[in-house]
This record gives structure tokens, C-alpha cells and sequence, in this order.
């Protein structure tokens, strides 16, 4: 790093700019101050010595920057490289910047990794910020300073051109912090800019049109932004998808400042588990916390893990038909990769890397890229890319964050196709120490070749509790914390962090007490109590959330007694034709086999409007070969049992695998999106049909199979009485009944925040339900995120929920908070959180109580 000298004839001037060069960056800069002389009288002055020793003291390869104030400081100096020999000479610049601006710059550039030529160039520029703002003042006050040295809008380095064939991406964000960007926030930005490789640049579209580089702290400051100004930020290359989230992440933040900010926001630690917590990271100085993903508790220093993607350019093609060659090897290379891997991993791991390998086989996939390349002529790579992109957006649409995850493996086969056509070899972790891997995110490849014994623990900016990548994490046995936001990526190789995947908080630099209480903790872990049981003995079903056989496992491995909702959705999902009766018998046999006794509740397909499924329409009794026509709100539209009516047959199938499953297995079905009693009895009628059909066929099953419905819909609830009659039990899926109570769609981020399942207007709906469903002898379960919500779960309980079913990751928090609470108390503060007017309401009333609880 390079080495900085202040020479000034004051040593208080020389140290209190030291400080204030310090105060901008994170990273320390090696800085020496060479000021005043040694006469008590008359302290004033330069010494030749005393600067040739402060440049020594900095001395590196990557050279010496040397600022000074006036007079006999620039004498000083010069003579100063003369006692030099040669070759350090060679290395050591003096700058005519001036000091303070001029040290603030050099120190910034070189905190972030500029060479000298670049420390240079940023302090010589420093004046151009502040000549800026007062240019500003003489039109605005007429000051009558005419000449300040500011020579237009290209001062600075100049704005990069984007490379050849990439896309410039771009967000526009509002600055809030009270002083704008000024110099220290200005100093984060550009240190943040400049971990990426990707060209950024930065637009005050308030003040100006001027777009300046922002890995410049003096264009940075030139823009004069201050706070409610409109900020462009731009950027171009093979991570500037990444880089845009560090710096929108900054920006959110208000750069660390301190800001008013609503009751909910000032003080994240009151809960650190609330369910705002569970979906952006909250940041303190010393610890970030995330989204529980694998259990378990680890210290280690910090291994940066930055996987290296090859940049695909959508160049065309002269023969396709070589290209689809190509591709088709590609594919069967990968097959064979996969293939050796799933030899080489254990079983529950293998079953992932089998799913991998039928997207590798998928018609809609290769069908879709031969597609691309014959029709577009794109090269066989770029073709690639463009379906696996698709298919990842189609996923990132689907409502449940669980099939989202899904997206995860989608990415890691894509990537591995990729890199066999760019003939970039995969990435591989060598570890010399054991440590903490902290990465952007990791596909379930990336998890699989991890060493337990090396990678303590992993965390993650980004990511899914409900990945491939996390359930393999589980299954080493290596605890993993992810979606902690992009303040983690900014940490330091070798800083030492603390983390406890249990429940999503990592410590910075712990001190030695949080350690040993952690050691502690981990040691006193002893095998999950087969019960949950509240303070006061009252026993509380625990269930899972799960979608195929590994997660079915995972689940019993984190103290699930049983299955509240296995998503049969992932055995229709990017294929072409039905999934036959035989294939779905032997996939719920084997996880009622992994159940054992346990409950098994299968929910038939939900599969939304807005995610067609190809051979949908094909399966359809009054549309059999009608397209798919995109719904204009399709929230609102053919879903759920809806869906599921209109292909009587498609259900039947479904229904006949389930019966023939539940036969020695203790198995429930569960139809979604009910709205009428008539569309259950409807599907209680295919269900008979079914029935019948088996007898008659001589299969075994279970005549008295459970029967439920999700209600999800303020109609369910309404009629709750009337459909009570007509089954077995209700699950309650607070997801879909909070956007539906407050007719606000959760995947749109301008109303998303209403669709919050702690609203009285929600609270009420899920009383009104267990009520009615209690009186009529049946039971309640609820399935929804609010299942796993600390503020949660003691008003679920208190309103007379019987069931909790919650994602795997998620089930040590919730016997956490069970094992602390009573239900008396939970009552108490069911019937007071009712009677409050929001969710936010709710939350501080949740937090007061527990608070008290605490001290008492």
C-alpha cells in the first residue's frame, strides 16, 4: 500500500490532518507526519531529518506520497530526497496538492488500493470539490470571487466507456442523511466502488448532468450532493450487479449516519429475531445478523470467497448447426461431471445433484436454447445464458421463497455448462487455516466440495435458508447464516467473526466473553427434546415445511415432529409433460418412509396463474389445446384448487398416488386456495372417484385418510363454519390471507410492506378461523412465515393455534421461543395485541412485554 508523509510547519495542523485523513477510511493507511521542530519558544518550523526519517517509516515498493503546506516545507522536502539512496528515491513523490484536501484524497485512493500514480492524481485534484460548492455560493450570493480554479464539468478522470457488448445497469436512489454525501460518506462511497473490478459512475440528476467516475473521491464530492437529491449510479461489467447492491446498500444505510427514521427502524436490537430481521439484515459497529440456514456455532477468522464468472458477450454465429454442436457436448460434459460427483458425495447429497442432472436433460431447457441459437444465431454460450436467465426469472416469480430457492441450482448448472464452453475451469477452495467462509452467495457445488474440518462456517450477503446450498451446509454439519446484506462483503480477510447459525447472529471482532459464552452454549447443546413444551406444560405440535425427500430428512435432523406441508409443486415444475402416478407414489412413499410415524400432510398442486406450467392447458377439460393467455392480475386469478378443478383428471392422478401412499403411512391431503364450500366438495367427489377406481383395482389404502383445507382467503374464513363441517382440520397459511385481508400483492415492493401477517386486521381473521374450526372438534395449523416469527408465535399460540409448521432452519428458534413462554401469558397478550390499530403497533407492544417479562 502506498505510504503517506504530511510535512507542515505546525505539528498540531500536521497531526489533526492525520486524524481527519484517518476518520475516512476503515482500512488502515500507513501515514507519518514530519512538523515543527524541537524549540519550546518558537515551534515553527521543518526539519530535514525528521522528514527523511517519516518517509523511511512509510517506505514501501508500492512508493511514497509526500504533501506539505508552504515555504521551507517544500525545501524540506526536496533536500529530504537527497539522503535518500537511488532506489528510494525513485519511489518517493512529493505532490504540490494542497495539504488537507490533498491528504484526504491520497489517503482514501490509497486505503483503496490505488498505486501511486493514481494517489497522485486524486490529491492533486482535491481542490475541485470545494471549488465546486463555492462557485455555487458566487450564483447564489455573489461573493465577487471570480477565478477559484474550478474549470468545468470534466474535472477529475475522466467517466469510463463501457466495454465492447456488455450492459450498463443502473439504480436511482434518494440521499437521506443529513449532510449528503460530503467527504466521509463520499470516502465509503468510493472504497465500496473500488472492491468492484465493473466501471461506476455517478449522476447528481437533482443538481446537474454531469456524470463523474465513482471511484474518485474529489468527483465523488464535486456533485455536491446533499440530502433529498436524486443520485443516478451506473455500472458496467462482469459484477456490477454486485457492486450496485454494495453501494444502494451504502446508501439505504445512510453511509452509518444517523438519520430520523420511524419507530420500527431506531432500534433493531430490541428483537433481533423480528420478522423484519428475517428478511434484511440489521448492522450494527460490532454485529450483523441474518437468516438462520444451518445450525450450529462458530469462531474463525474471515476467508473471502469470490468465485470468478465467465463474462458471456452475445456475439453471433455463421453455423449454428457447429454451435448447437457445441453446446449438446457441453451438456453431456456436465452430465458427466454431476454424475462423478453423485458418486462421490453421500446419498442425501446425491439426491440434489440427481435433480441437476434432469435439468441437464429438460426438453423446455435444450429445446429452448437449440431454439435461441438457430433462430437468433447467437454462439452456443450466450444462448445458454439466455435460458438459464429465463428460467431463474420464472422462478424469482413464483410466490413461495421456497420454490425461489429453487433458482439457486437452476444458476449452479448454468454456471457449469458455461464454464465448460468458455473453458474456465471451476473454481477451488484451498484453505491453509481453517476459517469462516463469507461469500456473495454459493451454489450447492460450491457447499459440496467444502471441508468441514477447514470451513468453520459460512456466510452469505445473499441467498435462501430454504437452498440446496443450505441444506447441504446442514448436512456437513457446517453452520451457515445467509441474506446478511452486503455490509458483510466489506469485511477484511482475517477478521475474526462469531456466528451462531441458529439464529442468524455474527459478532465482529467478539470480545473474549462473547466467545466463551458461545463456547458454552455450543457445549451445552444436547440432542432437540422430542416435545415442545411451554413453561406451564402445555405440549405444541411442531411440524415442517418441506419440498422432497433431503428436506424431509433435514427435518427430522432439526426436531420436526413431522410434516405440515410437503409442496408437491417441485414434481410439476419445468417439464413437459404430467408427472405420472407411479413417479409421485414412489417420491411420497419414500419421504413417509423417512417420516416413520410421523405425520405426513401432502398439499395438492398450487401452482399460480402467474407461473403456467407447460403442459397445463394440455391437461385442462374445457381448454385442451388452448395457449396460455398471461392474466392481467393473476393474484386474483386460476389458482390453487381452482386450477386443480379444471384438470379433474391431472387431480385424480395426484389424489390416486396420495391414497395409494397413505396405505401403512400416516398421510393427510390438504387442497389449497380454498374460497367455497362447493370447490371442496367438489374435490372431496374426485377424491371418492379415486377411491373407487383403487378398490376396484385392488390397491390398499387408508379409508379414513385426513382430509384439510389451507384457508388462505377472507372468504375461507368467513365460511369457516360451513366448510369446518365438510373436513378434518385447516392450515392456516398467513402468507397468502395477509395480502388478501389487506388486497395488497407481497411481491410488489410499492405495497409489499401492508401484506404484513402482524396486522390486527390479519390477527383477527386467524382467531375468527381457530374459533369456529375449535367448536366444530377440528384442529389448526398455521404454515405461513408467521409461524417462525418470535413477535409471532406467542400470539398464534395465544389466539389457540394447535400447529406450528415451519421451514427446517427455522424449528431450534421456534422451540427457543416456546420452551420460554406460557400459554397463560401468551392469552394475555393475544387479546391486548387484537385490540391495537397496526402491526407496527404490535410489534413495540410485543417488545414492551417481553422486555418486562425479561426483567421480572
Amino acid at each position: 500500500m502506498i505510504g503517506i508523509v504530511i510535512i507542515s510547519h505546525s505539528a498540531k495542523l500536521a497531526a489533526g490532518v492525520k486524524e481527519l485523513a484517518e476518520q475516512m477510511v476503515q482500512t488502515s493507511v500507513p501515514i507519518a507526519i514530519a512538523a515543527g521542530i524541537d524549540d519550546p519558544e518558537n515551534p515553527f518550523g521543518t526539519d530535514v531529518l525528521q522528514v527523511q526519517a517519516a518517509i523511511e517509516s512509510v517506505y514501501s515498493d508500492a512508493g511514497v506520497v509526500v504533501l506539505m503546506d508552504l515555504g521551507s516545507a517544500v525545501l524540506s522536502a526536496e533536500m529530504a530526497l537527497e539522503f535518500l539512496d537511488e532506489e528510494q528515491k525513485s519511489k518517493v513523490r512529493l505532490c504540490e496538492a494542497p495539504l488537507v484536501e490533498g491528504a484526504i484524497a491520497a489517503v482514501v485512493q490509497a486505503a483503496a488500493g490505488g498505486d501511486i500514480d493514481q494517489v497522485i492524481a486524486e490529491a492533486r485534484s482535491a481542490l475541485t470539490a470545494k471549488a465546486s460548492q463555492l462557485s455555487d455560493l458566487v450564483v447564489r450570493y455573489g461573493t465577487g470571487c471570480s477565478n477559484l480554479g474550478y474549470e468545468g464539468e470534466n474535472q477529475g478522470k475522466p467517466v469510463p466507456n463501457a466495454p465492447y457488448g456488455t450492459t450498463t445497469k443502473e439504480i436511482h436512489l434518494t440521499v437521506q442523511n443529513q449532510q449528503g454525501i460530503h467527504a466521509r460518506p463520499a470516502a465509503q462511497f468510493i472504497t465500496t466502488a473500488n472492491r468492484f473490478n465493473c466501471e461506476i459512475t455517478l449522476q447528481n440528476i437533482t443538481k446537474t448532468s454531469n456524470i463523474v467516475n465513482g471511484k474518485s473521491i474529489n468527483n465523488v464530492m464535486l456533485l455536491g450532493i446533499q440530502q433529498g437529491d436524486e443520485i443516478v449510479i451506473k455500472a458496467v461489467g462482469e459484477d456490477a450487479e454486485l457492486a450496485l447492491i454494495a453501494l444502494q446498500q451504502l446508501v439505504d444505510n445512510n453511509f452509518g449516519e444517523t438519520v430520523n427514521k420511524p419507530k420500527e427502524d431506531i432500534n433493531p436490537d430490541s428483537n433481533p429475531f423480528s420478522n423484519r430481521s428475517l428478511h434484511r439484515s440489521s448492522v450494527t459497529l460490532d454485529r450483523l445478523v441474518g437468516i438462520p440456514a444451518a445450525a450450529g456455532i462458530a469462531i474463525g477468522a474471515v476467508i473471502v470467497y469470490q468465485p470468478k464468472r465467465p463474462e458471456i458477450i452475445e456475439e453471433q454465429t455463421d453455423n449454428p448447426q457447429a454451435e448447437w454442436e457445441t453446446l449438446q457436448l457441453a451438456i453431456k460434459t456436465a452430465q458427466q461431471q454431476l454424475q462423478h460427483l453423485i458418486n462421490t458425495v453421500t446419498n442425501d447429497q446425491a439426491d440434489i445433484f440427481q435433480a441437476h442432472l434432469l435439468y441437464l436433460e429438460d426438453p423446455a431447457l435444450v429445446n429452448r436454447a437449440y431454439q435461441i441459437i438457430v433462430d437468433q444465431h447467437l454462439w452456443a454460450g450466450a444462448a445458454w445464458k439466455t435460458v438459464i436467465d429465463e428460467t431463474v426469472a420464472n422462478y424469482q416469480t413464483l410466490e413461495d421463497s421456497y420454490m425461489q430457492a429453487r433458482g439457486n441450482d437452476v444458476i449452479d448448472v448454468g454456471w457449469r455448462v458455461l464454464r465448460l464452453l468458455t473453458n474456465r475451469k471451476e473454481t477451488c477452495l484451498e484453505l491453509t487455516e481453517p476459517g469462516i467462509l463469507v461469500a456473495a452467495d454459493l451454489t450447492p457445488s460450491e457447499v459440496a466440495q467444502l471441508n468441514p474440518i477447514q470451513v468453520l462456517g459460512i456466510c452469505c450477503a445473499s441467498g435462501s435458508a430454504t437452498a440446496h446450498s443450505a441444506l447441504i451446509a446442514n448436512m456437513l454439519g457446517i453452520p451457515m447464516v445467509v441474506g446478511v446484506g452486503q455490509d458483510l462483503l466489506s469485511l477484511p480477510a482475517g477478521t475474526e467473526l462469531a456466528m451462531d447459525g441458529t439464529t442468524g447472529q455474527i459478532w465482529v471482532e467478539p470480545s473474549e466473553e462473547r466467545k466463551q459464552e458461545l463456547q458454552i452454549q455450543s457445549n451445552s447443546k444436547d440432542e432437540l427434546p422430542r416435545e415442545v413444551i411451554t413453561q406451564d406444560g402445555h405440549k405444541i405440535s411442531l411440524m415442517a415445511n418441506v419440498l422432497g425427500e433431503a428436506d424431509a430428512k433435514l427435518a427430522l435432523d432439526c426436531g420436526a415432529q413431522g410434516i405440515g406441508l410437503l409442496r408437491t409443486e417441485f414434481l410439476y415444475l419445468e417439464r413437459l409433460t404430467i408427472p405420472m402416478e407411479e413417479e409421485q407414489l414412489a417420491t411420497y412413499q419414500a419421504i413417509a418412509e423417512i417420516m416413520g410415524t410421523h405425520p405426513l400432510t401432502i398439499r395438492t398442486l398450487d401452482i399460480g396463474g402467474d407461473k403456467p406450467i407447460p403442459f397445463l392447458n394440455l391437461a385442462s377439460s374445457d381448454a385442451p389445446s388452448a395457449p396460455h393467455t398471461p392474466e392481467p392480475n393473476p393474484f386474483l386469478g386460476w389458482r390453487g384448487i381452482r386450477q386443480s378443478l379444471d384438470c379433474p383428471e391431472m387431480l385424480k392422478i395426484q389424489l390416486r398416488a396420495i391414497l395409494r401412499g397413505s396405505y401403512g403411512h400416516n398421510i393427510k391431503v390438504m387442497f389449497p386456495m380454498v374460497s367455497s364450500v362447493q370447490e371442496v366438495r367438489a374435490a372431496k367427489e374426485i377424491l371418492a372417484e379415486a377411491k373407487a377406481e383403487l378398490r376396484q383395482e385392488g390397491y390398499s389404502f387408508n379409508e379414513q385418510m385426513p382430509v384439510g383445507i389451507m384457508v388462505e382467503v377472507p372468504a375461507a374464513v368467513t365460511m369457516a363454519d360451513q366448510l369446518a363441517a365438510e373436513v378434518d382440520f385447516f392450515s392456516i397459511g398467513t402468507n397468502d390471507l395477509s395480502q388478501y385481508v389487506m388486497a395488497a400483492d407481497r411481491t410488489n415492493p410499492k405495497v409489499a410492506k401492508l401484506a404484513d401477517a402482524l396486522e390486527p386486521a390479519v390477527l383477527r381473521m386467524i382467531q375468527q378461523t381457530v374459533t369456529v374450526a375449535h367448536q366444530a372438534g377440528i384442529t389448526v395449523s398455521v404454515c405461513g412465515q408467521l409461524a417462525s416469527n418470535p413477535v409471532g408465535i406467542p400470539i398464534l399460540l395465544g389466539l389457540g393455534v394447535d400447529e406450528l409448521s415451519v421451514n427446517p432452519p427455522a424449528i431450534a428458534t421456534v422451540i427457543s421461543v416456546i420452551t420460554q413462554l406460557s400459554i397463560n401469558q401468551a392469552e394475555m397478550l393475544a387479546s391486548e395485541v387484537l385490540q391495537l390499530d397496526s402491526a407496527l403497533a404490535v410489534r413495540e407492544y410485543s417488545a414492551t412485554r417481553k422486555a418486562i417479562g425479561n426483567r421480572q
